[in-house]
């Protein structure tokens, strides 16, 4: 459905900046679901992105399950596969996907592809590092390999 036919749209919806934008609200809780368009800039308090391409603005939470990731800030979250072109990571969950250029500031990685970008802080589980910048020193722990941090994961 197009933003502009959803009763009830929140306000930050009806403030950014989309087009093609195909998304429906949960009757039961009120939560926003992206399915396709692209999302051109904005804040994103929503809860599931489907599908679509994102080329700016600042994701505060939800659960990405897309493709195209091309710019902006990730704050929280948990993501589900897709590119990752660019932009900065600052905390949430990594579930596989490919990640093409940018800054990892903080989270945990669980799994996917690094290809280049720089990674400057969380924490890495497994996957596979192909190239880029790693500030800091990893320790290995089992089968996985971990970022010495300043803080602790709880």
């Amino acid at each position: 459905m197009k933003i502009e036919d959803l009763k009830n749209a929140p306000q930050w919806l009806l403030d950014a900046d989309t087009a093609n934008a195909d998304v429906d609200i949960l009757h039961s809780t009120g939560d926003v679901v992206w399915h396709s368009g692209e999302w051109l800039g904005g804040e994103w308090r929503g809860l599931i992105w489907r599908g679509g391409t994102w080329h700016n603005g600042t994701w505060y939470s939800g659960h990405w399950r897309g493709l195209i990731w091309r710019g902006g800030d990730w704050h929280n979250g948990t993501w589900h596969g897709g590119h990752w072109l660019g932009g900065k990571w600052r905390g949430g969950d990594w579930h596989n996907g490919i990640w093409y250029g940018g800054e990892w500031h903080d989270g945990v990685w669980h799994d996917g592809e690094w290809w280049r970008g720089t990674w400057h802080d969380g924490w890495w589980y497994i996957g596979m590092w192909h190239g880029g910048t790693w500030h800091g020193v990893m320790e290995h722990s089992g089968r996985y390999w971990l970022r010495k941090s300043n803080h602790s994961r709880n």
